[in-house]
């Protein structure tokens, strides 16, 4: 049974600490995991143990459906071959390299090792993507990092499963790729059968509450389901979200999309924060258990494992990334070319998370009826990759991209004004085909009042990107921005008064709440 005090201290903890993060402007997984790792310290603070299952189960379905969700908006067509080198080729090849620094340096067993390397091998860029977006990096950067963790979240698993079957004994190279590629093939075959099963239900269902329901259906379904089939329940998920995604203009009304939204945001968030301070919470239970005749002997071989772990990827993104790369020269159609610096960038961005936390832990005490050889050494030292992954390189990875001229936030500005304004001129242009000159005619048929609201929209934008743009700051955008802050402020004020009179049902105040509350968020962007 959890204990309900340590839910309510993990919550409260959270959101402290989330609110701290936004005010020293640092990400939110670094500040959680520092955060963990000093309440963690503390003396008779209780201690909180990471339960495998929780995370497996519990919290990576709906984090991982809701991420290739959205990712599903994404144009990841010109960056496959780069999202699929990197979540199966580089997680391969990171496996084989780590596997054989454990065994030389940190002398594991070969099983073990083979372990450790199928644990520290994906990536979780929960940190990489959130700042990444922050700073305005380049989409297809981000495109990337989403791609590559959706995936190779799903092989990585898939081949610690394989890994530790190896434990039990007779295991052949050939069998293993043979499972390897059973399990991931499998997963993604019951995602789509379950993403499609939902695409048809929700295509006869227009109810955000039912619609939300069957979301988590898909996520926890589709994970369920191929976990009991023996195959990678996160590339099940992977597929499901990413299904359901590319249909969604098809079975969703644009109410449910709009207030869909802020569920899946929200839980996102919250079970990202949680996972990220349990990890910090983590230290003195795994630092209890170090292995080697000192404490120095198992931190240097961490040292050796997460400096194999970075080198590793960029040495990856340097040579076989690059000739890709290089590729997309002659090939351009089909392979999307990277310059150096966002190499560089998907190189630093190759953090570790909670997944391979979990996965250790749920390293089984026996295999074959013998204790699992190095099991205590084996979670110590993802440990150790994953705190270094995390902590470092989040920190850096912001000015990294500004010092290397890939923050690009004016221009998604400009993108989007530009992309606002041709969607309103659209609209008029239609509006001209169908009355013509004949300004009597629009009248008589009542489109007028749409002539004015689109003509409206168009003056927004205008006067938003002059009042944005190099001119930032002049009068004419201060007094327009602080007029329309006044009418909003008019506008709250009589939805005041009507609340207090009561005469007026609730969910029709609630209605008018809700546009104003879009039209302000509109007016502070």
């Amino acid at each position: 049974m959890v204990n309900v005090e340590v839910v309510i201290g993990l919550l409260a903890a959270v959101a402290l600490l989330g609110a701290l993060a936004q005010r020293v402007g640092l990400p939110y997984p670094t500040v959680l995991v520092l955060g963990g790792l000093l309440i963690g310290v503390v003396p008779g603070v209780p201690a909180v143990r990471l339960d495998p299952n929780l995370v497996l189960f519990g919290l990576l379905p709906p984090l991982v459906y809701a991420s290739s969700f959205r990712a599903s908006g994404f144009d990841l067509r010109p960056s496959v071959p780069h999202i699929l080198t990197l979540a199966v080729g580089l997680v391969v090849f990171t496996l084989a390299a780590v596997a054989l620094v454990g065994h030389y340096v940190a002398g594991l067993p070969w099983v073990a090792a083979f372990v450790l390397g199928a644990l520290v091998a994906p990536t979780d860029p929960v940190s990489a993507s959130a700042i990444v977006r922050r700073v305005g990096a380049p989409e297809r950067i981000v495109a990337i990092l989403e791609g590559e963790s959706l995936v190779n979240d799903g092989t990585g698993l898939a081949a610690f499963q394989v890994a530790v079957a190896a434990a039990a004994g007779g295991f052949s190279i050939g069998h293993g790729i043979l499972e390897f590629v059973a399990i991931s093939l499998g997963g993604l075959a019951i995602g789509l059968g379950v993403g499609g099963v939902v695409v048809v239900l929700r295509r006869r269902i227009d109810d955000l509450e039912i619609e939300i329901v069957l979301g988590l259906v898909a996520a926890f379904g589709s994970y369920t389901a191929a976990q009991a089939a023996g195959c990678s329940g996160v590339l099940a998920a992977v597929a499901a979200g990413l299904y359901v995604g590319l249909h969604a203009e098809d079975i969703s009304s644009p109410e449910v999309r709009l207030r869909s939204e802020p569920f899946w945001d929200a839980l996102s968030y919250l079970l990202e924060s949680v996972l990220f301070l349990l990890i910090g919470l983590q230290f003195l239970l795994i630092a209890r258990h170090l292995p080697g005749p000192s404490a120095w002997t198992p931190i240097g071989e961490a040292a050796a494992v997460l400096a194999a772990a970075v080198l590793l990827r960029f040495a990856w993104m340097f040579t076989f990334a690059r000739a890709l790369s290089l590729l997309g020269r002659a090939i351009p159609a089909r392979v999307e070319r990277l310059h150096p610096a966002e190499l560089t960038v998907l190189g630093w961005s190759g953090m570790r998370g909670a997944l391979s936390l979990a996965g250790a832990l749920s390293i089984p005490l026996l295999a074959a009826g013998r204790a699992f050889p190095a099991r205590d050494q084996v979670i110590f030292l993802v440990y150790a990759v994953v705190l270094g992954t995390l902590i470092v390189p989040s920190l850096t990875l912001e000015r990294l991209v500004r010092r290397l001229g890939l923050a690009q936030s004016l221009r998604l500005r400009d993108q989007e004004l530009e992309a606002r304004t041709r969607v309103a001129r659209a609209a008029l242009d239609r509006l001209d085909a169908l009355t013509g000159s004949d300004r009597e005619a629009e009248a008589e048929a009542g489109l007028g009042h749409l002539r004015t609201l689109y003509e409206l929209r168009l003056a927004r934008l205008e006067a938003r990107d002059h009042a944005l743009g190099p001119a930032a700051g002049d009068a004419h955008g201060d007094r327009l921005a602080s007029a329309r802050r006044e009418l909003l402020g008019a506008e709250r004020r009589a939805l005041e008064d009507m609340r207090a009179e009561r005469r007026l049902a609730s969910e029709v105040l609630a209605a008018v709440a809700h546009d104003l509350d879009l039209d302000e968020a509109r007016l502070r962007r």
